[in-house]
Formats: structure tokens, sequence, C-alpha cells
């Protein structure tokens, strides 16, 4: 169910020319309900020129810091993402879902790990390197970033002050597309081939317990099939996308039942739903039944209305935001996915 706290704004402090840092200030009684595991994100919900806008953004800080913020960078013609970035002020209040998101990480002592992002995909990899620093002395994080240029590098200043603070457990490497560097290998955008270049030069040596990997779908897709390539386990590769492109697989509609039954089981109950070709995805078939369904960016990437399929058939055309292991469990993105079979069951309680 998709339950909304209303929580106050602390502070939006910018960044760099397009982006800020938004600090919640979290009621004491709520403290509990949003807890969160680095790498987590919420749904962010307001009213804008009259439109239920809802988005979703990642922590930033750890949550042994006992904080609570998010990063918006301002894209073109981002409605929220421009409301944030030029409107939004300390003392105004948006609405926001409990912690989601299964792209976390829970450091173990000693470990070593490895975070690739691009953009703004460095928010919940941020997270990530924040908590692991503060796990213990043994433990290491290292971090290749790609962005245009120096000074549209999110969170810059704060990269540099943790490497200083921690120099032997911490080091970062920007890659920057519009911007001379010394040294061309750190030129342009983080690609496979500079991948295999790095793993056989650095990551090899390092015994990697995780790489996480945040950024436009090509970054990560070339990322993953070079360090598969590379030798490494797919289960040690976890992946989350900011933005996914046009270039992605198409669902299948004509596949799909014309008229069908889903039953829905929500919040310990189930509901029976009538899909129709109309709705499109089981996830608008369920909100036009009228079913407080969870969701965000219906784009198959925040992985927010994930569901499991207990019974009949489902076809999902579209993944940027499930692990392999969890398709192989039965979990779909109901978003983008359509009965195959006259009667389908899927939970979101799972």
């Amino acid at each position: 169910m998709s339950k909304f706290y209303k929580i106050p704004v602390a502070k939006v402090e910018k960044m760099t020319p397009d982006s800020v840092v938004i600090t919640f200030d979290i009621p004491a009684k709520l403290k509990n309900a949003f807890a969160y595991k680095a790498g987590q994100h919420v749904i962010v919900k307001t009213q804008i020129d009259g439109a239920d806008i809802r988005r979703t953004y990642s922590f930033c800080a750890a949550p042994c810091e006992g904080e609570f913020r998010i990063s918006v960078r301002h894209i073109e013609d981002g409605v929220f993402s421009g409301f944030a970035n030029n409107t939004l002020k300390a003392g105004d209040v948006l609405e926001l879902s409990k912690p989601l998101g299964a792209f976390s990480l829970d450091p173990k002592p000693g470990a070593t790990y490895v975070g690739i992002a691009a953009g703004s995909g460095i928010t919940p990899i941020l997270s990530m390197i924040r908590c692991v620093l503060a796990q213990d002395d043994d433990s290491r994080f290292f971090l290749y970033y790609g962005n245009r240029d120096a000074e549209h590098t999110m969170f810059r200043r704060e990269l540099a002050a943790l490497k200083n603070l921690h120099m032997d457990r911490f080091s970062y490497q920007l890659f920057l597309t519009r911007q001379a560097v010394d040294n061309p290998f750190w030129g342009g955008r983080i690609d496979g081939e500079k991948i295999t270049q790095l793993h056989k030069t650095v990551f090899k040596g390092l015994d990697v317990a995780g790489y996480y990997l945040c950024g436009p779908k090509s970054m990560v897709d070339d990322t993953r099939e070079s360090l598969i390539a590379s030798g490494e386990p797919a289960s040690n590769i976890h992946s989350e996308l900011f933005f996914a492109g046009e270039d992605g697989p198409k669902r299948t509609a004509a596949k799909a039942q014309a008229k069908a039954k889903i039953n829905v089981i929500m919040d310990g109950r189930e509901v029976q739903v009538d899909y129709r070709d109309e709705h499109g995805s089981i996830l608008e078939a369920a909100l036009s039944s009228g079913l407080d369904v969870t969701f965000a960016c219906k784009g198959g990437v925040c992985a927010t209305c994930r569901a499991k399929v207990k019974a009949g058939q489902v076809d999902m055309g579209i993944n940027y935001g499930l692990e392999p292991e969890e398709i192989d469990e039965g979990f779909v993105l109901t978003c983008q996915s359509v009965p195959l079979s006259k009667a389908v069951t899927i939970s979101f309680d799972e």
C-alpha cells in the first residue's frame, strides 16, 4: 500500500549549478519507520500545478549518521527536479514513502567494495561509501565516477574530504567527458573497455566483496558485461539505473489476454481485478480498480511496483529494476507486465 508521510524540509543546499541536497526533518515518532539501508530510496510525492507528481530519490547519507538527505539533479523539462532546484525551500512539506529498494549494501567487516557511477548515480553509492567507512578500520571502498566536468560533479568536495579522512581505505577516480585530463584513460565515458583494463590492473588483486553500479543503462550494461567476461560472478555485481533509454526490449503486448482476472494479494488480503487490453499493464488495471498500489516511475526502472507471480503466466518485456535471481523467483515489475493466462495471482506482500 502506498502510505505517505508529510515530512518538513529542513534544508535545501545548492551543490552544483544544477543540483541540490535536500535534508528532511523526520519527526522522532517516525524515525523507526524511516530506518533505511545504504543505497535505498524513497518516493517523493507532491502537487505541482495541480498534478500529482511522484519521483524516487536515493539517500545520500549513511544510516549510521542519523540524517535523511537526498540529492536532486535538474534535468531538462524535469517537473519535480526543476521545482526542487528553483522553488523548494526550508519549511516546505513533501510527502515521503518509507524507504524502499533492493539496491543496498550491508557491509561486512574487513571487506573491499568497488563502486562505479555516473552523474547522479553517485547518490546511493555515496551512502554505501559512508556506511563502509564507518563500519570498521579494515573495510575499503574504491570509487570510479563519471561526469562531464569537475564543476558539475555532484559531491566532489564531500568525496575529497572522505579521501583525506580515510586515505588508506578510500580512493576515487573521476572520468570527465568535457574537460581536459592529464591521462587520456580518464577522459570520456566509462565503458566496457576501460572496466576490462581496470579489472586487469586493479580489481583482480582486491578480493572484491561486491561491485555496485549506478548510472545510465549503457554504462551499467557495459560494466556488467565486462566484469562477467573478466571472471566476476554475476551474483557479485549489483546495479541500479537512474535513467533508461529507448533502446531496451519492448513488451510483446500482442501475446497478452484481452481480458483476464488478476487476483491481487496486498496487505494480507486478496482482491480480484478485471484486466482489459486497454489497461496496458497489470499495475494500471490494479490502479483503475481503486487499489492503492505502490508505484513511482512506471518505466521499469525503480522496481517500486515489484510483485511475485503466485499463479498463472505473465509477460514482462521491459526490466531495468530486477536482479536475475529475483526474476528466477517469480518477481515481475507490474508496470511492465501483462497477463498471458486468463487468471493470474500476484502478491505485493512478498
